[in-house]
C-alpha cells in the first residue's frame, strides 16, 4: 500500500464502531479485561464498564465494555485518549454492548471515558 493509503485505512479504522448486544452475558473469561473507574456522577450505579485492549496481527482493538442491569435503557458515550471522537450508543436494559474504539493500535494501554443517562 502506499503510505497515503495506509494513513487514511488507519483513519477508516479508527471509525469503525461495533457494537455487539449480548443477552445477559459476561465477557468471555479468555479475554485480559481492565476494569474502569467511572465515576458516579457519569454513570448511574445499575451500569458497569470496563476497557480491553484485545491484541490481533499488527495492533490491538480497543474495546470498551458497557454492561446495563438497569430496569430501562441507557444512552451512553464513549471517548478515549487514543480515540476522543465521541462515540454514542444505546444500551437496552438487561443487555452488554462492546463498543470498538480504535482498530490496530499499537498502544497496548488506553484511558477511556463512558457517561450514560437512563432513556425512558
Amino acid at each position: 500500500m502506499q503510505p497515503r493509503a495506509v494513513e487514511i485505512g488507519c483513519r477508516f479504522a479508527a471509525a469503525v464502531v461495533v457494537v455487539v448486544a449480548t443477552s445477559l452475558s459476561a465477557p468471555s473469561r479468555g479475554l485480559a479485561l481492565e476494569d474502569a473507574a467511572a465515576a458516579p456522577a457519569s454513570v448511574p450505579a445499575c451500569i458497569s464498564w470496563n476497557k480491553e485492549a484485545r491484541y490481533r496481527p499488527y495492533g490491538y482493538d480497543h474495546i470498551v465494555h458497557i454492561r446495563n442491569d438497569c430496569s430501562q435503557s441507557a444512552r451512553c458515550v464513549v471517548t478515549t485518549d487514543v480515540n476522543p471522537s465521541p462515540i454514542a450508543v444505546v444500551v437496552a436494559a438487561g443487555t452488554e454492548v462492546e463498543v470498538v474504539t480504535f482498530v490496530g493500535s499499537p498502544a497496548s494501554v488506553f484511558e477511556a471515558n463512558v457517561e450514560c443517562k437512563l432513556v425512558s
